[in-house]
């Protein structure tokens, strides 16, 4: 049966059967709050206590705990603590003397459990409306001493009705599970989204106060330029060739998408200095951080990039090497441009994909395609030896 551990009282240990508090003679459920609620359980005096929490509740003179997964049935309030080192805890409605509230006004409402030995609980809810729920539920289960029809012993179940109800638990556990996950990655996106908006905020408020703004050679006449948000957001791929936040609508529509992916290609072109370019799986990325939580898909991304580099738009897409890696460019640049730019440094001193991505602030990978795409128009011919790949003016054409 249940046994009050001494670094858990006055709450009292479950015994687990599957994932679950295993289940007394006769015990019903009542009411089960959504999993992904959060409860707080206050004792007086030292108890068991959240690391997080230690601080607010030295101040209060309670131990206060989190619990999830709350549920009432007609033997016990039972819910699953963390802090318990991942246990199942409960008060047993016969040890509850009295179920009242308590607080209001000046101090959150909270619902207060009287046990018989003599100890006091308090049950906080996150919104005031829940706690009243959570204290008229308990006070009817109390009255109405349901736990009386059975016993605080482990019902002992066999055979083929074990089995069903072990699946039964199972099941109930993992979908718990799920929905209390699935909560905490509803608060990252929001927090990702808040902290964000927060970043761009900031870097928006530094540029005001530099005056002029940022100048043209990336921000570099704006005291923000070097500071670790301007980093950071840079970095993040989520600043302009001028230093600013890069702005995107966030929005769901094809519109919207193309307008974002428009938007993100042609800032990191335009740091690129115009003559570099963008591998697909790359503008995916960048996009997806620009956009915060409103993530979009790869095919949403390559249907965004195709609209772009139709006629009159702002991109180019091509595809490169012998594997079909679809690049991007500015739809402004030519391939003359960038011929011209690759023999000027062919003559300087032979090519590289380390070189050339160091003197063009792009990716090797990059580096390596352009490259093999000069070397296909016969701008260039490689060299393979044997320390490295080299590439060099083509010779031939002077012939």
């Amino acid at each position: 049966m249940s046994k009050c551990g001494g670094k858990f009282q006055p709450y009292v240990l479950c015994e687990q059967d599957s994932g679950l508090p295993a289940r007394f003679v006769g015990e019903q459920d009542i009411f089960s709050w959504s999993a992904a609620d959060e409860f707080h359980f206050e004792t007086e005096g030292d108890g068991l206590c959240d690391e997080e929490l230690d601080l607010r509740s030295r101040m209060s003179g309670r131990s206060v705990h989190r619990g999830r997964r709350v549920r009432l049935t007609s033997h016990r309030l039972v819910w699953h603590a963390e802090a318990a080192e991942n246990s199942w805890l409960a008060v047993h409605l016969d040890h509850v003397e009295a179920a009242e509230p308590w607080g209001g006004m000046l101090r959150t409402k909270r619902c207060l459990l009287k046990l018989q030995s003599g100890r006091s609980v308090f049950i906080r809810c996150s919104v005031e409306s829940q706690t009243d729920d959570v204290l008229v539920r308990i006070q009817s289960s109390v009255s109405s001493g349901s736990w009386r029809t059975g016993s605080y012993e482990v019902a002992a179940v066999g055979g083929l009705q074990r089995i069903l109800d072990n699946r039964s638990s199972k099941q109930q556990a993992t979908g718990e599970a799920l929905d209390v996950a699935f909560a905490d990655l509803e608060s990252l996106r929001r927090h990702v989204t808040e902290a964000t908006a927060a970043a761009r905020q900031v870097m928006s408020s530094l540029a005001r106060q530099g005056g002029s703004g940022y100048g043209a050679e990336g921000g570099a006449s704006n005291p923000a330029a070097g500071s670790e948000v301007g980093k950071l957001l840079e970095d993040f791929g989520l600043l302009q060739a001028d230093g600013t936040p890069i702005s995107t609508a966030g929005g769901q529509s094809q519109a919207d998408v193309v307008a974002d992916v428009s938007k993100v290609c042609v800032a990191a072109l335009e740091k690129k200095g115009g003559l570099g370019m963008l591998l697909a799986h790359d503008v995916f990325c960048l996009v997806n951080r620009a956009r915060g939580t409103a993530l979009v898909s790869p095919d949403e991304v390559m249907r965004a990039l195709r609209s772009c580099a139709s006629s009159g738009g702002p991109l180019r897409l091509r595809s490169l090497g012998s594997n079909g890696a679809f690049a991007v460019s500015l739809a402004r640049t030519t391939d003359s441009e960038l011929d011209s730019r690759l023999l000027k440094m062919a003559e300087a001193a032979p090519l590289s994909a380390f070189r050339l991505s160091t003197e063009l602030q792009i990716t090797a990978a990059e580096a390596r395609y352009l490259l093999q795409d000069a070397e296909g128009r016969a701008i260039v011919v490689r060299d393979d030896a044997p320390e490295c790949v080299y590439f060099y003016r083509n010779f031939f054409d002077d012939f």
